[in-house]
């Protein structure tokens, strides 16, 4: 239930003139906000590891992922003085609102990608002087030899060369190829790429590496054909696995970092219409955007001014990565970009559609499993990692299970209820409370309908566990060795304690059994039950804000006492909503 009557909870978000609205609505809180000399914007007070000025100058690139493909089309005519002005102050060494020469590892090298997409979007409409176009391909300019981080930032500089041959403007041939040159490195094929870690393939995939390559692929069909073709190629044969992180409704599973850029989910879909690219139906791309938006624009993710916040389906700061400032979620106007298509086009014209899926489906690029049915989806990793702990990122790649219903919880300290160890096994030195999951992984394997792990959660510990979706369910086959007495917690899906009109759970809609707890609500079921070895079913009442879906939850769980040596025991771990 939202708690501020906003008028974008009015939006039905069914044509392209809702989806025109919808943007502008989310603009019009921004307004007033813009710092000295229009180059940034102030959006709130917390702050990201580079600062309050890169903080500004970021929130003001950002709503150019929304407002670009408005401008393209003819569109938002009020704001774009507003934001010439911003980027020509900005850009300019002698004003007061100059952003400063970017540097190796800047944050503003990221900003830079936005600027690229307009100018390759709608340069013409931006109506620089000629001393304001010099300044800004200087400025811009600066990204060429810098030492970036090896993932999708190369992608950045790409843009940045498009642009720059697209506006007539002098550009690099040498630093293009060899950041595309990179980037193709990263290709695992089948459609998939990694992030630059061959460990982690998540939203960064779709709304980063392929996003930027089918912008691309739009603005350089002509220049560089043979590679447009690649991309375009690369995101069909993606499309069909990525369908398989939504539900019908256009709900996406919670998964991996970067959580708080939200409707970003279905950039992907958007910018594969961009770029004329029908990897699926129309009426099935135009449902993927659509309904991941009413689906997003529906949630409490608004502060009282209707200023996106920073967390995942509530504002929650306690989710989120070192690199979230105030500014940071408005990465999710990069869905607009099928804003850019006029209203005849066949991705507007086209009736929403839900496509047909299989229940249990193997993605291996992505070392995982997805199984689905219309209400619910829940992806299954194996070999996932995040290598740079950037906040709590092992809780967002390593656990047994991720549900679009459920989410996942981060935690907030060692015992039990701090750490909410859901959908993962977490053990202790016996006696202690101070429980340790999964830090990396040590071997993977992903077969025909399971997969299965190796990892160390402590030393002298080892862990391999077996996972056979049986969706909603999953069985979990563990063999544990340990060199010394350890307590072993293995927790279910945690399950909002109270529903949105804040009805909250009765002891009643508890059943026990000898081993196995099952909390069975009115807004959904979450059980385990210990189908061979001895466990003692507990109820974890997880700390709050731990979950990224719910501010309070419970946790089924099985806890086990093991003596030093090998023990093997499986349990049965259930997760159901209601269908619509």
């Amino acid at each position: 239930m939202n708690r501020f009557d906003l008028p974008i909870h009015k939006n039905p978000l069914r044509t392209r003139g809702d989806v025109e609205r919808a943007l502008l609505q989310l603009l019009e809180p921004v307004r007033g906000r813009f710092t000295g000399g229009g180059a940034g914007l102030w959006l709130g007070g917390h702050a990201a590891h580079y600062g309050a000025g890169s903080a500004r100058m970021e929130a003001f690139s950002r709503m150019l992922w929304g407002l670009a493909p408005l401008w393209a089309a003819g569109g938002g005519e009020e704001w774009l003085p507003l934001f010439r002005r911003g980027l020509a102050n900005g850009t300019d060494p002698a004003h007061p609102a100059y952003w400063g020469r970017l540097s190796h590892y800047d944050q503003k090298v990221v900003e830079t990608a936005a600027i690229a997409a307009a100018l390759l979007l709608c340069g013409e409409r931006m109506g620089f002087s000629p001393e304001e176009a010099r300044n800004l391909h200087h400025w811009l300019a600066g990204a060429d030899g810098l030492s970036l981080p090896q993932n999708n930032w190369l992608f950045f500089r790409v843009l940045i060369q498009a642009a720059f041959r697209r506006m007539g403007w002098a550009w690099n041939k040498g630093q293009l190829e060899e950041d595309l040159a990179k980037l193709d490195g990263w290709y695992l094929g089948e459609g998939w790429y990694c992030d630059g870690q061959p460990t982690q393939m998540d939203y960064y995939i779709p709304f980063g590496m392929h996003y930027y390559g089918l912008i691309y692929a739009w603005a350089m069909e002509r220049d560089d054909p043979g590679r447009s073709r690649l991309f375009k190629e690369r995101a069909a044969r993606f499309a069909g696995d990525y369908l398989y992180w939504f539900e019908d409704g256009g709900r996406a599973v919670p998964f991996g970092r970067s959580l708080t850029y939200r409707f970003a989910q279905g950039a992907f879909f958007s910018a594969l219409a961009l770029a004329g690219v029908e990897a699926v139906p129309w009426g099935v791309m135009k449902s993927r955007v659509l309904g991941n938006l009413r689906d997003w624009l529906a949630q409490p993710i608004f502060d009282s001014g209707g200023l996106l916040t920073v967390g995942y389906a509530y504002p929650n700061l306690l989710m989120s990565e070192n690199y979230n400032a105030p500014g940071s979620p408005y990465w999710a106007l990069k869905a607009f970009a099928c804003l850019a298509l006029p209203e005849g086009h066949p991705f507007w014209a086209a009736e929403e559609a839900v496509p047909a899926l299989e229940p249990l489906r193997a993605i291996p690029p992505a070392r995982m499993l997805a199984a689905r049915d219309e209400s619910q989806v829940q992806l299954f990793p194996a070999g996932q990692r995040c290598a740079n702990d950037m906040g709590y990122c092992g809780a967002k790649y390593e656990k047994l299970v991720y549900s679009s219903r459920f989410g996942f919880s981060v935690p907030r300290g060692e015992s039990l209820e701090a750490g909410a160890f859901d959908c993962c096994l977490a053990v202790c030195e016996a006696g202690t409370e101070r429980w340790r999951t999964q830090q990396g992984f040590e071997d993977f394997r992903l077969e025909a309908g399971r997969c299965w792990r190796r990892f160390s959660p402590l030393p002298g510990v080892e862990v391999e566990v077996t996972v056979v979706p049986n969706f909603p369910a999953h069985r979990r086959e563990y063999t544990v060795t340990t060199d010394r007495p350890i307590d072993a917690a293995d927790g279910g899906f945690a399950i909002p304690a109270e529903d949105g009109e804040g009805r909250a759970c009765t002891p009643d809609m508890v059943e026990w059994g000898p081993c196995s707890v099952t909390v069975r609500f009115p807004w959904g079921v979450s059980a385990i039950r210990c189908l061979s070895g001895v466990g003692e079913p507990v109820l974890v009442r997880a700390w709050p804000n731990t979950n990224v879906l719910h501010p309070l939850t419970c946790i089924p769980t099985i806890r086990l006492s093991l003596p030093p040596g090998t023990h093997r025991f499986t349990t049965l771990v259930t997760g159901a909503v209601p269908k619509a």
